[in-house]
Formats: C-alpha cells, structure tokens, sequence
C-alpha cells in the first residue's frame, strides 16, 4: 500500500525531526560533561558542531532526513555524532535516516 504525504505533513515532519535532533544534541552536550580523556574525539567532534539544521526531507521508503553542520573548525568526519542522532531520532521515528548534505 502507497501512502502519499502532502506538502503540509513534510513540513511537519520536518519541523518535529528537527525538534528531536536539537533536544537530542543538547542531551549529548550534558551527557559529554561526564566524559573522561578516553573520548576526547569524541567530544572534539562534539564541541564542533555548531547546529544542525534539516535541508530536506525526502519520502521514499522510510524518510531520509539531509542536514547541514554548521562547524567552527576544520573537522571534516562527523560519523560518532551521526550514528547516535541517528539512533536517537530512530527511537520516536523508526523509518528515519539522517545523512549529512553538507558541512557549512
């Protein structure tokens, strides 16, 4: 079975995406507090990034979610912080896969 989404349903879509991925960056950021010297790319990575805001939504199987990092230095790898927003949005939206479109 088919199901169509009109432009209004994106929007909303993409507004409440956007929603979880802000409140699931702020959570990382708490919970890097607690980090120790082990994870310093980790929190390298972290401090990095800015925002993250969504470019696009596209409906085809499942929603694939493109985002844009706005960073503040030179990094160029992002994948630790997009595997966990990935399986954190994933938790309220199943069908969702986040990829970055570009890094600003």
């Amino acid at each position: 079975m088919k199901t169509e989404i009109t432009n209004k349903q994106l929007e909303v879509i993409k507004t409440n995406i956007q929603e979880v991925i802000n409140g699931s960056l702020d959570a990382i950021r708490k919970e890097s507090e607690e980090w120790g010297l082990g994870e310093m790319d980790e929190i390298n990575e972290l401090e990095s990034i800015d925002k993250i805001v969504i470019d696009r939504v596209v409906p085809y199987v499942g929603l694939t979610v493109y985002v844009k990092l706005y960073i503040n230095n030179e990094r160029d790898e992002f994948d630790n912080i997009l595997s966990e927003l990935n399986y954190r949005v994933q938790k309220w939206l199943p069908n969702v896969i986040i990829f970055i479109d570009s890094i600003i």
